[in-house]
């Protein structure tokens, strides 16, 4: 029997990562549900297991370096090195641009441009040394099209559709592919 490959998903105690967290572990793979609290995901993990898949929560704080360095450790040192990676972790701060504060614009950035950024390069190492990797980027519609009081977040979808491709240039001829969805 081979050891299923690893799925890393952030944001994945709730909502949609929690569904991507099910599905890959319905497809094989071994899942490493991340978030702010590894707690939280005890719900989906369990859901997993009992469903004879193999999941482990991990904490996490994808905007900052350090975290997401110590997690990706934490996911080799006890799962494996990653095959795939959805970056799935998401803020809302909604607000009109002329309200919203300084504070919630670089959360949201944070979160979802940073934190795609620096789980890709943390993730990216290992899927090289592999030869193969797959990365998927959760966008939106509102990245695509404006509409009121979402300044942050389709600002930081938009920006993420550009990394997604830049990623996908860039990760190419190490056998990683680099999707938006």
């Amino acid at each position: 029997m081979t050891e299923p490959r690893i799925a890393v998903v952030t944001g994945a105690a709730r909502g949609i990562g929690a569904a991507l967290a099910r599905r890959m572990a319905e497809d094989g793979f071994a899942v490493a549900a991340v978030d702010l609290s590894a707690e939280a995901c005890a719900d989906v993990v369990g859901q997993i297991e009992e469903a004879g898949g193999t999941a482990r929560a991990f904490a996490a704080d994808v905007a900052r370096e350090e975290s997401v360095a110590q997690v990706m450790d934490a996911v080799v040192a006890e799962l494996g090195a990653p095959a795939v990676l959805i970056n799935n972790a998401g803020v809302l701060r909604d607000n009109l641009l002329f309200k919203m504060s300084a504070q919630d614009w670089d959360t949201v950035m944070d979160v979802h441009l940073r934190g795609h950024f620096l789980m890709t390069r943390a993730a990216q190492r290992h899927m090289t040394e592999q030869g193969w990797g797959r990365i998927v980027n959760i966008a939106s519609v509102s990245g695509l099209r404006a509409s009121s009081g979402r300044t942050a977040y389709g600002t930081s979808k938009a920006a993420v559709v550009g990394l997604t491709r830049q990623m996908a240039i860039e990760l190419a001829e190490y056998g990683i592919t680099t999707n938006g969805v």
